[in-house]
């Protein structure tokens, strides 16, 4: 006979796993029941072939098989969970710097291609602030390019299309929002006044034209380029957002709290040491700063990249070492949508 303390033992143990199922369960349910049914039958079948070779001569099925799902549902749901709750536990939040040189001032605001809309709703409010202040207004966006130019950052970037198309499409994949939907304010008004709102950037063809002199001087990185591209195996994203959009309503809502997990994650970490970041970062950073110190007698509000932001202020310093940082506030770029929906007593709507 079980003594008492390893009868409460093994009640404390199934508890805890009758915990942990349940826990899980609910994840993999939402990715769909077929998941949920199939890592419960692997498991329980897992937990067969473990129990018959451990007692070749005394079995306990059903409670192996118990143990086995529960544990492979808990196994599978825990990273699952990690990643669905990271923008909560670690939101992605972008810098907005204030820098001085002692006779005027820039703003930099950090930006990410895809984020939440309510992220995107206050950068706008803060730039009609600014220009309603006197700011000129400097915003991100490569220009088109010669079609060799563009074939050459399409395949650097493993892209098969237009980006902010793809960009688009990732956004409404993940139930984010893509930032030119927010911000093509600013370009119609760039229209109308040149002077004050800017499209302060290169051109496509200017990056690619800087990319060959590079490799003029380091023959290496062309080689480099070519070893990336490979090793990419002829991923798509195109590829994968047609999967995507195939799926049922359950798994693209799955899919897309998984992904703005996914994307806290990467947009949250160092900028990777990157050839191409000589071009994408550092060429495009100098010609930044120099339009700045251009603009000499204006002060200036940036929506660029928060990537950029280290790079920038130390070109900017190379030209006027005066540039310091006066305050720098934080916003989440990546939270859960907005678009609840609730219920109003019974008889209010009358």
């Amino acid at each position: 006979m079980p003594s008492v303390t390893a009868i409460r033992i093994q009640t404390l143990l199934w508890a805890v796993l009758g915990v942990l199922f349940l826990l899980s369960a609910p994840i993999l349910w939402a990715a769909s029941p077929l998941v949920l049914v199939a890592v419960a039958a692997l498991g329980a079948g897992l937990g067969l072939v473990v129990e018959w070779a451990i007692r070749p001569y005394r079995h306990r099925w059903r409670r192996s098989a118990l143990v086995g799902g529960a544990l492979a549902c808990t196994l599978v749901a825990a990273p699952l969970y990690w990643l669905v709750l990271q923008p909560a536990l670690h939101p992605l939040a972008v810098p907005r710097v204030t820098l001085g040189d002692g006779t005027r001032q820039v703003v930099f605001q950090g930006m990410v291609h895809v984020g939440s809309e309510q992220f995107y709703r206050s950068v706008v409010y803060d730039m009609i602030r600014a220009r309603d202040a006197g700011y000129v207004l400097y915003f991100e966006g490569t220009l088109p390019g010669t079609p060799e130019a563009t074939a050459w950052l399409n395949a650097a970037v493993h892209a098969d299309g237009d980006l902010n198309a793809q960009y688009a499409r990732v956004a409404q994949a993940c139930g984010m929002q893509f930032q030119g939907d927010f911000l093509g304010f600013v370009q119609r008004q760039a229209a109308i006044d040149p002077a004050h709102i800017i499209s302060a950037d290169v051109s496509v063809t200017e990056m690619y034209d800087e990319w060959q002199r590079l490799v003029a001087a380091r023959p290496e990185l062309a080689q480099a380029m070519a070893a990336d591209g490979a090793n990419a195996g002829g991923l798509s994203i195109s590829r994968l957002l047609d999967i995507v959009s195939g799926l049922g309503d359950r798994q693209r809502d799955f899919l897309a709290t998984a992904c703005r997990g996914a994307f806290t994650m990467l947009l949250g970490r160092a900028e990777s040491q990157n050839d191409m970041n000589l071009v994408v970062l550092d060429f495009r950073n100098r010609k930044l700063a120099d339009r700045i110190a251009a603009d000499a007698d204006q002060d200036i509000y940036i929506t660029h990249g928060s990537g950029h932001f280290p790079g920038l202020l130390e070109e900017m310093r190379k030209r006027n070492p005066s540039w310091q940082i006066l305050s720098t506030t934080w916003s989440t770029a990546i939270l859960p949508p907005d678009d609840a929906v609730g219920h109003l007593p019974a008889g209010a709507d009358r």
